[in-house]
């Protein structure tokens, strides 16, 4: 069932609404820092509906900026791509040293797992999908670096994704789950394909370490399913040490290990709010992710989401 809700300051003291706006971002997306050169009578609205993949929200105001901090990454659990669609005026967005500037039309992309900074332009208005971040990895694993980027709205594929990111959202409420859970992969199918479509001129692959992360994620995302890999098996496919790849991967705050266990998690998670997957039982889920010990994998997904499995799939979350 789909979630929708709105905010405005419109009814807000003046002098509050900035501090009930910053708390209405955080609690919509993912735990940030908001400033405002004005504060007093600062103004803002949006409006945010939650699919069984996506969120969607439409978001309009007042010049301010949006910071992901370290220590709201380290706060949080769930991890996604974040694709911001200029509607109004301008805004910048810099992540891994990107610096895009978004003008009306353009499409804005950052990644939640990262530091990143939004600036926005005084009035104004954006569109903004949230979803999950191996949704994308797995149709594009060099997307894992293309945080902080643009896909030109003036171009013919940003024009073709632009459209469609707007039509369909339109249209995806007027389906049963079904439906609209295809029309969401379809979105996120689209921006793959508009992100792939500028890679080469947005996201260098040459770094080696770079490289590894990526070479390790897509093989985890192609074998995540296979109970029997683990990070030495990671290590042998890929031809790099198991001492050395969690080391690059401890820049990070990550490990061979952890990447595997959060990749199977959120396999789960998104099965478990799929439509399409209510006829399987959660252990059946939890082993068709490569899952063997569901005691454990109960225990681990409770850490990491916050609540059962059970719980988790009825629509409780924390």
């Amino acid at each position: 069932m789909n979630q929708a809700a709105q905010y405005s300051t419109a009814d807000i003291s003046p002098r509050d609404r900035f501090a009930f706006w910053r708390e209405t971002v955080c609690d919509c997306y993912v735990q940030l820092g908001c400033e405002a050169p004005r504060t007093s009578g600062f103004s803002g609205n949006l409006s945010i509906t939650r699919h069984s993949i996506v969120a969607i929200s439409n978001v309009s105001g007042a010049m301010h900026s949006v910071v992901r901090r370290k220590r709201d990454i380290r706060a949080s659990s769930g991890e996604y791509f974040l694709l911001s669609l200029q509607r109004k005026e301008k805004s910048f967005i810099t992540q891994f040293g990107n610096r895009s500037v978004l003008n009306p039309g353009d499409i804005g992309v950052y990644d939640s797992t990262h530091p990143y900074l939004l600036e926005l332009g005084e009035n104004f208005s954006k569109t903004v999908l949230q979803l999950p971040k191996d949704r994308l990895l797995a149709r594009l694993p060099a997307a894992q670096m293309m945080g902080g980027t643009r896909i030109d709205g003036k171009s013919n594929m940003g024009k073709l994704v632009r459209d469609n990111i707007l039509a369909i959202s339109e249209q995806m409420d007027g389906y049963d789950s079904t439906v609209s859970a295809l029309m969401q992969d379809t979105l996120i199918d689209l921006i793959a394909t508009g992100l792939a479509a500028g890679r080469s001129s947005v996201v260098d692959l040459a770094l080696p370490e770079q490289q590894a992360i990526l070479r390790v994620r897509s093989l985890i995302a192609s074998q995540f399913f296979d109970p029997k890999l683990d990070r030495n098996r990671v290590a042998q496919e890929v031809g790099i040490s198991v001492r050395r790849l969690n080391s690059i991967f401890a820049k990070h705050d990550s490990s061979i290990g952890e990447e595997i266990r959060r990749k199977r998690l959120n396999s789960v998670a998104d099965q478990l709010s799929d439509p399409r997957f209510t006829a399987l039982s959660i252990s059946e889920i939890a082993m068709n992710c490569g899952f063997n010990n569901l005691q454990h994998f109960s225990k681990i997904f409770r850490t990491a989401f916050g609540v059962s499995p059970r719980a988790f799939r009825a629509g409780e979350r924390t």
